[in-house]
């Protein structure tokens, strides 16, 4: 290691220690306990239904938290997947004082529309306001109008992205190897609305995007995140301020919760442990909310240290703008 590395390494360490002084960091759990709600929202002017899992932060043994209302998160699943597989980026993100939706949205190999779907992504958003206002609802004054984030992974991480460029409640969008492709039926431009680098220009907040370095590989028929639809032609077309994580090694299918990576097997697999991209991808998901959505500027040194320390051991590759 030459003296210039070891010299940054060393201050991303001290810069770790000091956030661990103050509180938890972001890739421990939180200082809630987490709590859930489900919810079938309905939308019958569309006839679209909805199932709901919110996770939300409560004090000990699972007192209501009088600090305030939590910001809102709404995390997309992927293609033909469901929300409860992301459970444990829900659970880390609401121990930290979010309000985590993890919607399944209904979708078909054959019958996939995005623009639909990027409303579904909206009406999540509007239910989770409602519910705040409801008096009769366990998430009644709990939820900030405010602070809304959107994150998702594979086609979860495009619906963020889309349903952001008509939504002006959103403030931060965080992806796990967005895929900006559908798979077959959806090459209709009215359908499947291409976001990059079409509609990037029209998202003006702070972005995250979390890429696989081979999820453009192929293994079966064709690449779960082909190179010309993935993470990279986000970034690419994006505003100013963004980051880009290269995870290396790993695999598309690696972001789902264990016990789903059978759904996942058409992905081309990776060579980095699956619980290591789990627990990565979510500390950095949720150093960049507290930081954007809480105003945390000690969460954004966690997250700059971490990137460096992280980046210096050959994990990952960073890129800025």
């Amino acid at each position: 290691m030459r003296p210039a590395e070891g010299l940054y390494l060393g201050l991303a360490i001290l810069c770790l220690g000091t956030f661990a002084a103050r509180s938890s960091t972001p890739e421990e759990p939180g200082p809630f306990s987490v709590a859930e709600l489900r919810e079938d929202l309905i939308d019958p002017s569309r006839d679209r239904e909805i199932d709901l899992l919110l996770l939300y932060p409560v004090g000990t043994e699972g007192t209501r938290v009088l600090a305030g209302r939590f910001p809102l998160i709404v995390f997309n699943h992927g293609f033909l997947l469901r929300g409860d597989l992301y459970r444990s980026y829900g659970e880390q993100l609401a121990s930290h004082g979010f309000v985590v939706a993890l919607p399944t949205y209904p979708m078909s190999l054959f019958a996939l529309d995005h623009a639909e779907l990027a409303v579904d992504v909206e009406r999540v958003i509007d239910h989770c306001l409602a519910l705040d206002g409801d008096a009769r609802n366990t998430l009644h004054g709990l939820v900030d109008e405010s602070r809304v984030g959107a994150a998702g992974h594979s086609l979860g991480g495009k619906l963020a992205l889309l349903e952001a460029t008509n939504d002006a409640r959103v403030d931060a969008i965080a992806t796990l190897d967005p895929v900006d492709g559908g798979g077959p039926g959806t090459e209709d431009p009215v359908l499947s609305p291409s976001v990059a680098p079409e509609l990037m220009s029209e998202i003006e907040v702070p972005l995250l995007f979390i890429g696989a370095e081979l999820g453009s590989l192929v293994s079966f028929l064709v690449a779960c995140a082909p190179e010309p639809e993935n993470y990279r032609r986000f970034y690419a077309a994006a505003n100013s301020p963004a980051i880009e994580i290269t995870q290396l090694g790993v695999g598309h299918g690696q972001y789902v919760d264990p016990g789903a990576e059978a759904m996942m097997a058409a992905c081309a697999p990776g060579t980095a442990p699956s619980d290591w991209v789990r627990t990565s991808s979510a500390a950095y998901l949720t150093a960049f909310f507290l930081w954007q959505l809480r105003g945390e500027d000690s969460a954004r040194s966690w997250l700059d240290a971490r990137l460096a320390e992280d980046e210096g051991l050959g994990l990952i590759v960073v890129r800025r703008k």
